[in-house]
């Protein structure tokens, strides 16, 4: 579970650096897209950039937990080739 939240974590961070476009239609509603605006009022592309930094921890994290779910992996088929080879 934990390495689901942790790779959508490192995957947000990564999706950060695309493009973003707030549109404004002339009710005043707001969206945010990936593509420019279409009929609207009014236009603004957002530059977001992710902190390297984080994005460096978050992957150290993934890197942690991947090495420890390969180590649960390895032990537990350990376990069940010792426990075959009981019977």
């Amino acid at each position: 579970m934990r390495v689901l939240i942790l790779t959508a974590m490192v995957l947000l961070c990564h999706t950060a650096a695309a493009e973003v476009f707030k549109c404004t239609d002339q009710s005043g509603k707001t969206v945010y897209q990936s593509k420019p605006c279409q009929t609207v009022a009014k236009e603004q592309q957002l530059d977001i950039k992710a902190d390297p930094v984080k994005e460096a921890e978050g992957k150290a994290k993934l890197q942690a937990l991947r090495s420890e779910q390969d180590a649960k992996k390895s032990r537990l088929q350990a376990e069940k080739l010792a426990e075959e080879r009981k019977e």
